[in-house]
Order: C-alpha cells, then sequence, then structure tokens
C-alpha cells in the first residue's frame, strides 16, 4: 500500500479520508473552509482531481462527484481520487452563478490570491491541489431550466495536448470542442483548467449540468466517463465504454438573443445532442406588455447539433444564454470499436 500526502494530510493506501482547507474567518465569526475528499487505492498510481461548483448556479457535478466516491471500489483502485465537490460553498448557498460578496466569476481568478478579494482567496486555496493531481475533470452547467452535454477541452499548446484530447475521448461523451472560445480570449483567463494545463498537466471540462428533466440518465452517463478517465490513466480495471462514433467539433456557435421577454422553445430537450438541419426554428421571443414576436431563433449550422438548450419557457435578457450550438458537419469523426 502507497500512503500519499494531499497537502499536508497523509492518507494511507487502502483508505478514505476528508478534511478542509481554511480559507478566511467570514464577517459572522465563522471559518470559511473547502470540502476535499480523498479516495486512496491499494496500489500506487496517477491523481485525478475532481471539482465542481465554481459557479454556485450548477450542482450537477458535485452530484457526480458523491457517486463516484460512493461507487468507486477502492480495492480496485490505483492511485488517487482527489475530490472538491463545492469549491464555492456561498455562491452555492445563494444558487448563484457569481460570488454574492464581490460578485467574482471563481471560474475566472484561477490561481487566485490569498490577500486578494474573497472569491481569489476561496480559489488560492484550491489551486495547490493541482501541484498534487496529475489530471483534472472540472464541471459546468446545469443552471435552472437549461442543460448541457459536451467536453470542452483546453488546448493551451505543449506536450500535454495530444494526450489532453485523448482524454476528452475517453471520458466518452459523443461531442467534444477544443477550438476558439465565443468571445475575447483574455475574458475566459483564470480557469482552473488552465492553472492545471499552465502546469503541463491534463484537463478537461465536463460541460454537463441539467436543470430540468432529460431523456437520458445524464448523472450516469458522467459518472461513466469519470471511470472512463480512470481506466484510460491505469488506475482502474477494464476499457472505457465509448460510443460508436464520436464528433470532435470545429464550429460552436453561441447564441443570445438581440431582444429581452418571455422565451417559447420552439424544440424541446430530447434534441439535446440531436441534430436538426439549418434554418429550424429554434424559439420565439415575444414582448411581455404588445405580446407580439420580437425575434425569432434558427438553427446557424448545416447539420446543427443541440450542445446546450434553454429548455422552458422562462424569461430572457437581451445577450442572455439561449442555445449553443456545433456545426456536425465539419467535425472530426473518431470512429470506435
Amino acid at each position: 500500500m502507497s500512503e500519499v500526502t494531499i497537502q499536508g494530510h497523509k492518507v494511507a493506501g487502502g483508505t478514505r479520508a476528508y478534511f478542509t482547507l481554511p480559507v478566511s474567518y467570514m464577517a459572522n465569526g465563522s471559518m470559511m473552509e473547502i470540502p476535499v475528499h480523498v479516495v486512496n487505492g491499494v496500489k500506487p498510481g496517477p491523481k485525478l482531481m475532481l471539482t465542481a461548483l465554481s459557479h454556485g448556479d450548477a450542482p450537477t457535478g458535485l452530484e457526480v462527484i458523491r457517486q463516484v466516491l460512493e461507487s468507486v471500489d477502492i480495492d480496485q483502485l490505483s492511485g488517487t481520487i482527489i475530490a472538491v465537490p463545492c469549491q464555492n460553498p456561498v455562491a452555492f448557498e445563494w444558487n448563484r452563478r457569481n460570488t454574492p460578496l464581490d460578485s467574482y466569476n471563481m471560474n475566472r481568478t484561477y490561481p487566485g490570491n490569498p490577500k486578494g478579494w474573497f472569491t481569489e482567496q476561496l480559489a488560492a486555496t484550491i489551486s495547490p491541489l493541482c501541484d498534487d493531481a496529475d489530471y483534472l475533470i472540472d464541471w459546468h452547467g446545469g443552471e435552472f431550466g437549461m442543460a448541457i452535454n459536451y467536453v470542452l477541452l483546453k488546448l493551451n499548446g505543449g506536450d500535454f495536448v495530444d494526450e489532453g484530447v485523448q482524454m476528452g475521448k475517453a471520458f466518452g461523451l459523443e461531442y467534444m470542442y477544443g477550438g476558439k472560445p465565443a468571445g475575447a480570449l483574455n475574458s475566459y483567463a483564470g480557469s482552473l483548467t488552465d492553472y492545471m494545463l499552465s502546469l503541463g498537466k491534463p484537463a478537461i471540462i465536463a460541460e454537463q449540468g441539467h436543470g430540468m428533466p432529460l431523456a437520458f440518465d445524464q448523472n450516469a452517463l458522467s459518472v461513466q466517463g469519470v471511470f472512463n478517465v480512470l481506466k484510460y490513466i491505469g488506475a482502474y480495471p477494464g476499457k472505457p465504454i465509448l460510443p460508436k462514433k464520436q464528433y470532435f467539433l470545429q464550429e460552436r456557435p453561441l447564441m443570445r438573443p438581440r431582444n429581452g421577454g418571455m422565451f417559447y422553445p420552439e424544440c424541446g430537450m430530447e434534441l439535446l445532442n440531436k441534430v436538426v438541419p439549418k434554418g429550424t426554428l429554434m424559439a420565439t421571443i415575444r414582448n411581455p406588455l404588445t405580446l407580439q414576436v420580437v425575434e425569432q431563433m434558427y438553427a446557424p449550422c448545416e447539420e446543427t447539433v443541440f450542445l446546450m438548450m434553454r429548455g422552458w419557457m422562462s424569461v430572457v435578457n437581451p445577450g442572455g444564454y439561449a442555445y449553443i450550438m456545433g456545426e456536425r458537419k465539419t467535425a472530426k469523426v473518431f470512429e470506435n470499436e
């Protein structure tokens, strides 16, 4: 059995551990702490880090991590799982994307600053765990009334890029994207995965979450993805379970309405990760005062695949998230056995 040390905490081989990392005293006198779960296998091996809830309104990753920790067979594990299921407890408590105390987006603050704003202090407490880990999966998505399902790869260059692609492929979702972001590159700086990549270690984002019912069990699919990665890196017996085809998308339009109002989806959630032809009506927006249609949204690609969808009739603001699409026609296709 092989003992590991995670941020000063020794964990014997074949055991589980739970500890917290102190951040700072809050205004009410309580200590803010970051929860860390460790599962250390009987045999030594690679260390996989699992993180979720840097955005407090995206809880799906927390549940996936819980199921992984409960179902992993420690006697079969060769290596270590380091899990931080709730990176931002304050944003989670308030069900907010950004931290209410300072309005910071935590996933734009890494590696953080121990003397900075509160959110930067949270990030500075978590980022040293990247020194202890060899691989990272970070979950995002799943706010109320929306659903998302694909793997986002951060291709920053270096010898680890190909390994990152293979890790993303091993996760086992049908769709992956590793191209340019929707906005200016610097507006996406400061993510946890970017920091991990800066250390020369592979990292992927599991863009998986649902704030509404889906036609498939996304949690089970995501748990399977973690075990797929464990198998890929040699930490768990067996081979990854993969779909017959996987698509590495080259184009990923992000669609936001120009006008706000009441959002009426014209495509149901059963179309998540499905394809519709260009020009398909996806949504209608009506003015809440005049009740007239002020905008309609149409599928932009020859083979438009839904990566993220707003699934319910709901209030939408100008420029709010509506859809993330992919162009399947130009995607690189991986054929699996």
